[in-house]
């Protein structure tokens, strides 16, 4: 009897261990069932996205391509400030045979872009045989998320890299643009666009706070002198770095670009301009250099000078003998031609081949070009050379050339990238320091007494010589057609930075007839003295007041006090 019910109970323990195990096994089978279909999903997932309507070796292509595009690297300013970077921007593209009502799509879309043809849109949506459309290029990530979120069928956004500038105009020439294919084009991106193609980040020698500045002040000026163009440029003298570049007109680099409009030419870099009496400064560092002259001697400008029929006359004749410094003072065509005759053609000729004004710039950028010089140099050549008439310049290679008289250093090269900290700089001295004195001299009392005392600024030792030069046009100089500029060094008792601003065609009062008057120190040098006052705190140039006549009161012999 015991065993009886002990057998039973084994049966029933038996059949319920049995029931328990199917049903444990079924719940098994079926999370190894939905197991199943999960990894299934995402293999067919994977497959979608590994193996798209297009051969695997397009695909290959284009994504090695995009990896360099994302790679490429940043423009950044002498302070680490982008200038240039690569953001994410979308094109909206449709699919024909996903869209039922084409027309209300348009509707819709065009409701919140704005879009170029929308019947020829219209007509390629309606054809079901296209696979795809694409709506519009370029649109910023909250138009995209804007749109998306209406919910349209059959279209979607594709993310694409472009490259973004965000200062826009103000960096336009310098930074320059790429194209389409994130290929360089201008500026530093095309300078540098192998280094950046592999991703290297690049500090320009740009100092975007100076660049911001320059062009203002200088966007206002051309506005009020209805020039045609205008350029500035201000460089470190001790190393060739280029601190601010601008050429107006200018353009937005994120916008579609037209290489045939002027605003596309760096003015800067390429145009070539008879500089005029900046001219003078190289004569008379010459003459002085090699013991022709001194401050001293004289010379007799009391009246034109004629050689073979032409004549050489002055924008103000002061008819009398005049000393070398009063002949820079008073920007005497008459007077440096004369010094200019006393040093001979090949002295000058050598002297201007030395400091570089018959060479190419050696900035490193593309977009520079040579000068043009006197097929022949006779007489007449040597003597016209000497205030700047009969050889074509850029600002740049004026700015270039001219550093080498006050850092005195024939090796000397601008550069638009900031140098590395400790990098010897290669020297090869040429001037006496009696030469670079008297230049840094003459550059200074110019600001005071000569042409250039719309420059100056009390409290600050500036220096420099204004330039007005006549266009040539069918072999005769027009009067009313002027380049006029101003080139200044700053601190003069030891320079530190050099500058340049320049006018084409500038008028005083917007009137035709008043541009023969728009000389260098009438537009370029005050323009130039409004740049100063904004960049000296920059720079960390200080007012010494020690300097500033004005400021100090007389009381009749006691002390004297400053009077804000």
């Amino acid at each position: 009897m015991k065993d009886s019910i002990m057998n039973k109970l084994f049966i029933s323990d038996l059949l319920e261990s049995n029931k328990k195990e199917k049903k444990h096994n079924k719940i098994l089978l079926i999370i190894s069932f939905l197991i199943g279909i999960l990894g299934l999903v995402i293999m067919m997932r994977l497959v979608e996205i590994s193996f798209p309507k297009k051969k695997f070796s397009m695909i290959k292509k284009e994504e090695i391509k995009k990896m360099h595009e994302e790679n490429r690297g940043m423009l950044l300013d002498r302070n680490n400030r982008i200038l240039a970077s690569n953001i994410y921007i979308y094109n909206l593209k449709a699919y024909p045979k996903k869209i039922k009502d084409s027309v209300n799509t348009l509707n819709i879309l065009s409701n919140q872009i704005s879009l170029y043809d929308s019947t020829a849109l219209l007509k390629k949506l309606n054809n079901k045989d296209k696979y795809e459309v694409l709506i519009k290029k370029n649109i910023t990530a909250p138009e995209a998320k804007k749109i998306n979120d209406l919910g349209i069928p059959g279209v979607e956004f594709v993310p694409v890299i472009k490259r973004f500038y965000p200062h826009r105009e103000i960096t336009s020439h310098f930074v320059g643009h790429v194209n389409g294919n994130m290929v360089g084009q201008l500026g530093a991106e095309r300078t540098f666009h192998n280094r950046l193609h592999l991703g290297e980040n690049i500090n320009l020698s740009l100092d975007i706070r100076l660049q911001f500045i320059v062009r203002d002040e200088l966007q206002k000026a051309r506005t009020k002198y209805n020039s045609k163009s205008a350029a500035a440029i201000i460089a470190d003298l001790s190393n060739g770095e280029i601190l601010s570049l601008v050429s107006l007109p200018d353009f937005n680099p994120n916008q579609s670009i037209n290489p045939k409009l002027t605003s596309y030419t760096n003015t800067a870099t390429l145009n070539l301009y008879e500089m005029g009496s900046t001219f003078k400064l190289f004569t008379i560092a010459a003459a002085i250099d090699l013991a022709q002259v001194d401050l001293e001697t004289k010379f007799d400008a009391s009246k034109p000078i004629e050689i073979a029929n032409y004549k050489i006359k002055d924008y103000k004749p002061q008819n009398r003998i005049l000393s070398t410094k009063e002949i820079f003072l008073n920007s005497s065509n008459i007077g440096s031609s004369l010094i200019a005759l006393e040093l001979g053609k090949l002295k000058l000729k050598t002297f201007y081949e030395k400091i570089g004004l018959l060479k190419k710039s050696y900035i490193n950028l593309t977009e520079k070009t040579k000068p043009i010089i006197p097929k022949k140099w006779g007489k007449i050549q040597t003597a016209t050379l000497s205030y700047g008439h009969g050889l074509s310049v850029s600002p740049i290679q004026m700015i270039e050339v001219s550093s080498k008289l006050f850092n005195n250093n024939l090796k000397f090269k601008t550069q638009i990238h900031k140098e590395e900290e400790g990098k010897i700089i290669e020297q090869k001295r040429f001037l006496s320091v009696n030469t670079i004195n008297t230049l840094k001299y003459l550059m200074h009392e110019n600001t005071i007494n000569g042409t250039a005392k719309k420059a100056k600024l009390n409290g600050f030792n500036i220096g420099g010589k204004t330039a007005t030069g006549e266009k040539a046009e069918k072999g005769k100089y027009d009067k009313t057609k002027l380049i006029s500029s101003f080139l200044s060094i700053f601190p003069i008792e030891k320079p530190k930075y050099i500058s340049l601003v320049l006018f084409d065609e500038p008028s005083l009062d917007n009137v035709r007839n008043q541009r023969q008057g728009a000389t260098g120190g009438k537009t370029a040098a005050p323009v130039t003295a409004n740049i100063y006052k904004r960049i000296f705190p920059i720079l960390g140039i200080t007012k010494n007041f020690n300097l500033d006549q004005e400021l100090l009161v007389d009381n009749e012999g006691e002390v004297n006090f400053v009077s804000y």
